[in-house]
């Protein structure tokens, strides 16, 4: 008989508001920001920050 595990936690997908989109835009493309450090500090990915 096959089992099947629910796995239960955190979304996969994380939804960013507007508002928190520009955040961390402005943080990461800010005068003298190092993009890779702002996409560690908010979990991140640098590709993600240039996509949006």
């Amino acid at each position: 008989m096959a089992q099947a595990i629910l796995l239960t936690g955190q979304e996969r997908r994380r939804r960013w508001s507007p508002d928190d989109r520009q955040e961390i835009l402005d943080a990461a493309f800010a005068p003298g920001a190092n993009v890779s450090e702002v996409a560690r500090r908010f979990d991140v990915s640098t590709g993600l920050l240039y996509t949006w």
